[in-house]
């Protein structure tokens, strides 16, 4: 993949523009604003322009603002803005990916599990299988699945159950399912790519040998190419992405944006002590802005002031088991937050049967639909149809329930002097003691207003909000590798310290380190302690 010819290295650098984006200097804008929009003037048509994402997210941000400054074009112009694989998977046939025939990725394994095969059931297999896991690591990697397995530090099965998982696997899908992998390996034998004027690949970084070898094809057809990246944020090496076929192996005029708008000086001294330790970084200095920021390092969660701090939280895990924990640590302290996905920390229906008895008692009429979800969690009825669909599917959609209508009708064991019952008395059905207490925290804290809008504290990993920032971030150390930091390769050191650098340059005024004496932690307190010495 490296060893490209001569002539095509010169052609590709003559018509490639590499651009490094460190944290906060504007990478989406320029690609959108300067770069997508130039061309927009120009009169190039927006299905001559491809823009390619790792995210659906950056993909929306990019065509919608495209839309709302040209709106002449409408959403069908735009087709060629997606990600790698949707953009692959639109040259195939459609019956290729109906649904029947085409489970991806984990919802592959998923299909897999539930199956009444003998031989899988055999063969061990778990939602998302560590061995499938590097199989397909290996396949990104265009390299021998047997030699990828061999170099991972951590193995939960011997070689030969490995292959074992490996074979079953593809003997599985054959002739009958694809997943994201075949997607890519499949556009790389059989599409042949349309002519473009500009192609632009974000988040350049992050995509695999597999991907670039993809991406190589592409470009042939294509007059202008801009790449842009970060190599410092490359966080997804375990899945096979390197990014030297950004930084290195593909030719072009580098252009580094020098002027972060996120963070200032501490926030920036700190990030820079981290990013030391990526041995293979490429050079790109940035200024930080001149706002105030703090750093502090807490080890107890309930230390950290959130009150304290206005706007907008990321509370960030390294891996999906810290962020459990942070987020059973912010039950317990009354937090309310959701995930990247927009998943709140409550569910929906029992918060809406909350609301419900609140305005009966308060004297309010609720709509069919939510006495028709509040009688779920009802303690005590006099008639247990009344928590039956057929029972509501016969009442008027239209029809309004007052307190009073509902104990004389409806089927509630209830008398008029339990109008001013608090809800925990009365909705305990289908509620555990945990979920309760939870919901009077939050209503003692928030109250029922704020409950109503979008929390500003979002809980997950560092993964799920790259690209992404907040006022304030809460980074915790903990992970579950299965050897200390100090045991790890230089490679792997690497490649944490990315994962982190990416974490805390998410922070726009404040960071916080919640470190403990976790015996797998990355020393993200020996960094700390290293930033406060060279900041005396």
């Amino acid at each position: 993949m490296t060893d490209l010819g001569l002539q095509k290295q010169k052609s590709l650098h003559k018509k490639t523009i590499k651009i490094f984006g460190p944290p906060g200097t504007g990478k989406t804008y320029t690609l959108i604003e300067r770069v997508l929009k130039k061309y927009l003037r120009m009169g190039i048509h927006p299905k001559d322009i491809a823009f390619i994402s790792f995210t659906n997210k950056a993909v929306d941000t990019a065509r919608d603002r495209a839309l709302a400054a040209y709106p002449q074009y409408d959403i069908d112009d735009f087709q060629r803005f997606k990600t790698l694989h949707k953009y692959c998977r639109r040259y195939f046939e459609e019956e290729v990916f109906d649904p029947k025939n085409c489970m991806l990725d984990f919802a592959l394994q998923t299909k897999i599990i539930k199956t009444s095969d003998k031989r899988l059931s055999d063969d061990g297999f778990l939602y998302k299988d560590w061995s499938l896991g590097v199989y397909d690591k290996a396949r990104n990697m265009l390299q021998d699945p047997k030699l990828v397995y061999k170099q991972e530090s951590y193995k939960r099965d011997n070689l030969d159950i490995f292959l074992r998982k490996v074979d079953t696997y593809k003997h599985y899908k054959k002739d009958s399912f694809i997943d994201f992998t075949d997607m890519i390996e499949r556009a790389i034998d059989e599409v042949d790519f349309p002519s473009l004027e500009v192609l632009i690949l974000d988040e350049a970084q992050d995509f695999t040998p597999l991907q670039w070898s993809v991406i190589y094809k592409m470009v042939d057809k294509v007059k202008r190419v801009y790449l842009a990246g970060d190599d410092d944020q490359g966080i997804y090496k375990w899945n096979g992405a390197d990014p030297k076929y950004f930084t290195t192996y593909f030719p072009g005029r580098e252009v580094v944006l020098r002027q972060t708008r996120r963070f200032g000086k501490e926030i920036y001294k700190f990030s820079q002590i981290i990013r030391r330790g990526i041995f293979d970084s490429v050079d790109k200095e940035y200024v930080y802005t001149t706002k105030d920021s703090y750093i502090k390092r807490y080890l107890n969660f309930n230390e950290v002031p959130f009150d304290a701090c206005q706007g907008t939280w990321y509370i960030l895990g390294r891996v999906n088991s810290s962020v459990t924990e942070l987020k059973m640590a912010a039950k317990n302290s009354g937090l309310y937050y959701a995930d990247n996905k927009g998943n709140k920390s409550f569910d929906a229906k029992q918060w809406q049967a909350i609301k419900s008895w609140t305005n009966l008692s308060n004297g309010r009429e609720i709509t069919r639909d939510q006495a028709e979800n509040m009688y779920k969690y009802i303690r005590e009825l006099k008639d247990y149809d009344f928590r039956t669909p057929k029972f509501w599917q016969n009442v008027p959609e239209n029809q309004m329930f007052t307190l009073k209508y509902l104990i004389d009708w409806v089927g509630l064991d209830l008398t008029e002097e339990h109008a001013k019952a608090p809800w925990w008395e009365i909705l305990k059905r289908n509620f555990t003691p945990r979920q309760t207490n939870y919901f009077i925290l939050l209503l003692k804290k928030y109250g029922q207003k704020k409950l109503n809008e979008e929390p500003n504290i979002i809980i997950d990993t560092i993964h799920s909000v790259k690209g992404g920032e907040a006022n304030n971030v809460l980074i915790y150390s903990k992970t579950n590798w299965p050897a200390s930091f100090s045991h790890k390769t230089k490679e792997e050191k690497s490649d944490e310290k990315r994962v982190y650098y990416t974490g805390v340059t998410r922070a726009k005024n404040t960071l916080h380190i919640l470190s403990t004496d976790y015996k797998y932690n990355y020393p993200i307190g020996m960094d700390y302690l290293m930033y406060l010495q060279e900041s005396a």
